[in-house]
């Protein structure tokens, strides 16, 4: 059995604001309250009606279907009654609500109702997708009718993360469509993108916890939380708290160093990598649990560093591992030991990982705790409005991938970070001059103001470079480069040494004097002493 909730008459004109004529779909099969043709002819009514006191004048046509999740039902019940219909609602549950707009695309269809409750209904044979959680708030009307709770791996709000490829998913082995490509390659179809740049906040899962049971009365009383926001944070109004941003500000190009704390207590290798950097960066990153591996949380590092190098710290966070309580029990913890920046990320899959069967957590995907990191920063509150005393003050940051494919849906996506209050962005790892110059000028296209520092890699090893360019979709080599460090290594050793800092010199000299990149981010985990003498070559 599936219970839904009507969805207010108020949203639904919303949808169907300069559209005219409009099918009522009911569906005689599994919900309830029923949601036959007589119900679907009362909501035509009171649409109609509603529609009127708004100035939109409907032309409002009921029909009903035996059961909506039946494509081919659907399509020999429909196909000869949509002449003319500019969009059709649904009072089916949500997978009635993709079948329509999957069988009949050409006309979007809007949800009727939340999706509040599934029960179970065996199946034999054949194979089923899952496209429905009732998570008791449905977004298809704001996704294009694609489902990001079911089709996204990582039950996203605020999609793609950075690990798609070529439009498939790093989860489940680059099989799937990532579904937020999808989202936005529908949303674009209707030519309504400006809706994917809109922040969706959390869900509220007090209503989806187990064992479940819900009564018909708590139908009618349960309500959603509010799904998305049109605020929009703009850039540069938060001061400058840490000295990158404040060197960013003042349009020096800054030059920022990475280090990773591995399976260990022992922080000798950490603070002499830092050493290494100190003289010749604003700031180093601390990586936390990179590929999903279980390390040293990287607050500690961070804060170490800090102390005993004199180094500003950039604190990554990655939103995979933890819910919003404990996300904001380290932000506060971090303002306490005087971070001031903090990188905010997805983080990629647990399967990836040295713990691959460990849950994932995602209850925030890195927009939403973008999002919370700015209220926390600039009011003073958390997510659900709870007073923080003496709020920490961060400058925050997040990713971006270059070389994603479609490039288009990661460029959208760095917007909505902006709207949600993100300050800088560093880059993935990138070799080739001409995709970074193509990039930052896809950003600035689309209105992407932010300031960007390019992530480069140098290789410590041929083994090194072969396996990113095997197995790291997005990670592009020029042949070029591959070749001469293969000729380098054939000399030897310290061949190979000088040719990287002969090619990543030049490459670090290019970005600065042809792009407008605000910096470069140096990536040499365990090969941080070669950092210096790149840079020195480069006359950074």
């Amino acid at each position: 059995m599936i219970v839904v909730r009507p969805k207010p008459l108020d949203e639904l004109l919303g949808y169907l604001r300069g559209r005219r004529k409009v099918l009522i779909v009911g569906c005689d099969g599994c919900t309830t309250p029923p949601r036959g043709l007589r119900e679907a002819q009362t909501y035509a009514n009171l649409l109609e009606l509603a529609g009127k006191l708004k100035g939109e004048n409907f032309s409002l046509k009921a029909t009903t279907l035996p059961k909506t999740c039946d494509s081919h039902l659907v399509y020999s019940s429909l196909a000869g009654q949509l002449e003319g219909v500019e969009a059709m609602v649904s009072l089916a549950c949500g997978i009635g609500v993709q079948v329509l707009n999957e069988v009949f695309p050409q006309v979007q269809t809007f949800p009727g109702n939340d999706t509040v409750f599934n029960g179970m209904q065996p199946k034999e044979g054949g194979v089923f997708e899952e496209r429905c959680l009732s998570c008791g708030s449905c977004m298809l009307g704001e996704t294009g009718g694609i489902c990001p709770v079911t089709m996204c791996a990582k039950g996203l709000l605020n999609g793609p993360c950075g690990g798609f490829f070529e439009g498939k998913c790093e989860v489940g082995g680059w099989v799937n469509d990532c579904g937020w490509v999808k989202i936005f390659d529908r949303l674009k179809e209707l030519g309504k993108l400006d809706i994917f740049t809109k922040i969706r906040l959390p869900k509220d899962y007090r209503d989806m916890q187990n064992p479940r049971k819900l009564s018909l009365a708590e139908v009618a009383t349960k309500k959603a939380i509010p799904e998305v926001i049109d605020e929009v944070k703009e850039p540069g109004k938060r001061p400058a708290y840490s000295e990158l941003m404040k060197k960013i500000r003042r349009g020096e190009f800054v030059v920022t160093g990475e280090v990773e704390p591995v399976k260990t207590t022992d922080l000798t290798e950490v603070l002499e990598a830092a050493e290494s950097l100190k003289d010749y960066v604003t700031a180093i990153n601390v990586t936390d649990n990179p590929t999903a591996f279980a390390y040293m949380n990287a607050l500690i590092p961070s804060y170490t560093i800090q102390e005993k190098t004199g180094v500003e710290a950039v604190y990554q966070m990655v939103a995979r591992d933890r819910n919003r309580l404990a996300l904001v029990s380290d932000l506060l913890a971090a303002g306490a030991l005087g971070i001031k920046n903090i990188l905010a990320l997805s983080g990629d899959t647990t399967t990836m990982g040295d713990n691959p069967g460990a849950r994932k957590v995602w209850d925030l995907d890195v927009t939403q705790f973008i999002y919370m990191i700015s209220r926390i920063v600039d009011e003073g509150v958390d997510l659900a409005e709870n007073k923080i005393q003496n709020p920490p003050k961060f400058n925050i940051g997040s990713s971006a991938n270059p070389c994603a494919t479609p490039l288009e849906p990661e460029i959208y996506k760095l917007v909505r970070k902006q709207n949600a209050g993100a300050e800088f962005l560093q880059t993935n790892s990138l070799y080739d001059i001409e995709i970074i110059k193509h990039f930052l000028s896809e950003c600035r296209s689309a209105g992407l103001k932010i300031p960007i520092l390019i992530g480069i890699t140098p290789f410590k090893s041929v083994k090194m470079m072969d396996w990113l360019v095997k197995y790291v979709p997005g990670v592009v080599v020029p042949d070029e480069i591959q070749e001469k460090l293969r000729k380098a290594r054939e000399k030897s050793k310290e061949a190979f040494v000088d040719k990287n800092i002969e090619i990543f010199s030049e490459l670090c000299r290019e970005i600065r004097k042809t792009t407008p990149a605000a910096g470069i981010h140096m990536m040499a985990i365990g090969f941080e002493w070669v950092v210096p003498r790149i840079l020195k070559e480069a006359g950074l």
